[in-house]
């Protein structure tokens, strides 16, 4: 999860463009980055940031996918704060 967008279509979550305003994905972040579409780094970790809150707005609180987000969220913030630390961003 997370690489790649949503397949909400088909998957069947048909409710997901109403509670998902702006879904975004690693793999969109990636390409973004690659593509120099990003004027800073603290705008690509907010890109970043909409995947981990996308999923926890989507998924129920407890679930597999909103655990997972919020843990990978946890660690991204630890490493972010890291290099801004380092890179006085």
């Amino acid at each position: 999860p997370f690489r790649v967008p949503v397949d909400w279509k088909g998957m069947g979550l048909f409710d997901y463009p109403t509670l998902i305003k702006k879904p975004m994905d690693l793999g969109s972040v990636k390409r973004n980055i690659s593509a120099r579409k990003y004027k800073s780094i603290p705008d690509a970790a907010d890109d970043i940031r909409l995947v981990w809150a996308n999923c926890m707005t989507y998924n129920q609180d407890g679930s597999d996918f909103f655990l997972l987000a919020k843990n990978l969220g946890k660690k991204f913030e630890e490493k972010y704060s890291k290099i801004v630390k380092d890179f006085q961003l």
